[in-house]
């Protein structure tokens, strides 16, 4: 994420835990216009979106999913793997096929500055998919900003977002793509490759949370409906682990949220150790597991694809509610300085990750914080104005895991249609 910090263990322990990281930025003229900060597009496989796709190489299987076609293209060009220098493996890969799927423009009144893409994918050994994003702005399309290569495993390429992407319309800061000027429209790209003739990637959604950073939420008032509801969600420490636990708080609170709907779905293969979870987050180009998108993409591809999963971006507690309403615990990313958090294990932090699990019968709100020194320490209550402002620092961004085939609860997010 933007100017995302990284810290020595010996001041992480002492000051704070280190994780993901997104100081929220804003164009000049902020405001509390009516209505949500933050809208969701989403086109999936189950609703049959990608049939409106402009495909090239690439076909819809037989539940909706994207593959690759018979048509798909063979390309001798380079293709950068994202393999750091010492991982003994080629820096490109120099012959593959390759499709990609364009979606309709989408039309967003009053305008958006700020976009973060997720997506769910299954990537077979050999394949992989890459993700790109373009907005309008004054009546001009911008360029495809690059928005992440993702694979689950690295034996062909290693996940990696793509640095160095900025010009006068915008950068992308990891996994945001960061607007100079406020655009009216978005579209968004996937990419589908494979080195195997036998062996095809399979996209099953694509998801955009689109702001508009001018704007100032609020949060609203309370709806109470999960007030006095605690979800069982296991808690687990970051701190455990000497060897870059420090900096896991992200894998950490995903392996929260699988473990719980492993419980809940009585599917042991949804859960892996919290380092398991932090190697297949692992971010090449970034160096680090904070990479939101990638966070929910591995939580969608475990098991059999059991869990959907997307990364929002909540103006408010009460869209939490609903959730936790519901039997949903998130994720959340939040800052806060020393003494603005009463409670937190860590004094202060530039960005962290943390589960919220439950509301309490006041309707402060129950967390998991893996910042704790051990599984046990890990539940907390934390207060609720605090919490939200906290949250603030990430415009509300939280990771939304659910059962497939099921619906989220409504109106917990304005979508894009």
């Amino acid at each position: 994420m933007n100017a995302r910090a990284r810290w020595l263990s010996a001041l992480l322990v002492s000051l704070a835990t280190a994780c993901a990281s997104q100081p929220p930025s804003s164009l000049p003229g902020s405001s509390t216009d009516d209505g949500p900060t933050t809208r969701l597009w989403r086109r999936g496989a189950e609703a049959r979106d990608f049939e409106r796709f402009t495909r090239d190489g690439t076909a819809l299987a037989a539940d909706g999913a994207l593959v690759l076609s018979e048509t798909a293209r063979a390309s001798t060009v380079p293709f950068p793997t994202g393999a750091p220098p010492d991982a003994g493996t080629s820096a490109t890969l120099d012959a593959y096929r390759l499709g990609t799927a364009v979606s309709e423009p989408q039309a967003v009144s009053g305008g958006f500055d700020s976009v973060v893409p997720s997506f769910e994918a299954q990537t077979p050994p050999g394949t992989w998919v890459q993700v790109w994003v373009a907005a309008r702005i004054e009546g001009r399309w911008t360029r495809d900003y690059e928005l992440g290569v993702w694979a689950s495993e690295r034996d062909t390429v290693s996940r990696h977002s793509v640095n160095a992407q900025e010009d006068a319309d915008g950068a992308v800061a990891t996994d945001t793509l960061n607007l100079k000027r406020r655009a009216d429209a978005l579209r968004v790209t996937v990419g589908l490759y494979a080195t195997r003739p036998d062996a095809s990637p399979r996209v099953r959604a694509l998801t955009a949370a689109v702001t508009d950073t001018r704007r100032t939420a609020e949060d609203s008032a309370a709806e109470r409906t999960a007030w006095g509801t605690a979800l069982e969600v296991p808690g687990y420490s970051q701190m455990l682990y000497p060897d870059g636990g420090e900096v896991w708080c992200s894998p950490t609170s995903t392996t929260m949220l699988l473990g719980y709907w492993s419980r809940k779905l009585g599917r042991a293969t949804l859960e892996e150790p919290v380092p398991q979870a932090a190697a297949h987050t692992y971010d090449a180009a970034y160096q680090g597991t904070g990479n939101w998108s990638f966070n929910t993409a591995y939580a969608s591809a475990r098991g059999s694809g059991e869990l959907q999963g997307l990364v929002a971006r909540l103006d408010t507690f009460a869209q939490v509610e609903r959730l936790i309403a519901a039997g949903l615990p998130v994720s959340i990313s939040i800052a806060f300085e020393e003494g603005e958090l009463t409670g937190a294990p860590s004094r202060r932090t530039d960005g962290h990750l943390i589960v919220v699990r439950g509301f309490t019968p006041e309707g402060d709100v129950l967390c998991n914080d893996p910042a704790a020194r051990s599984n046990e320490g890990t539940a907390v209550t934390y207060r609720r104005s605090e919490l939200w402002r906290a949250w603030r620092h990430s415009r509300g961004a939280a990771y939304v895991l659910w059962p497939t085939g099921t619906a989220l609860p409504p109106d917990v997010v304005e979508w894009l249609r």
